[in-house]
């Protein structure tokens, strides 16, 4: 019986913390697009609601290093966007 509940128990581990890995990764996406539009000046993507994001910019100072990171390997940006998308 206890043999029984250690592997339901492990089976449910498993099962929510794929969902939750995928659940991050949608989260970190959604937010790498959000600091994309916020911070496109610094990508030198002209954007004229930059003056007021910039109101922003102390509540994602935290977030901006690992987005600076992530936005400066453009190849694996590039082939994220293109498998969203899809290739024309």
């Amino acid at each position: 019986m206890k043999f029984l509940k250690s592997l339901k128990l492990f089976f449910k581990g498993v099962l929510i913390d794929s969902s939750t890995d995928k659940l991050e990764a949608t989260a970190r996406s959604l937010n790498d697009n959000l600091l994309t539009v916020v911070l496109s000046e610094r990508l030198g993507m002209p954007n004229p609601m930059y003056y007021y994001m910039v109101e922003i910019l102390p509540y994602i100072a935290e977030d901006f290093e690992g987005w600076n990171r992530r936005m400066a390997d453009r190849k694996s940006i590039i082939s994220r966007v293109v498998g969203e998308i899809g290739e024309p």
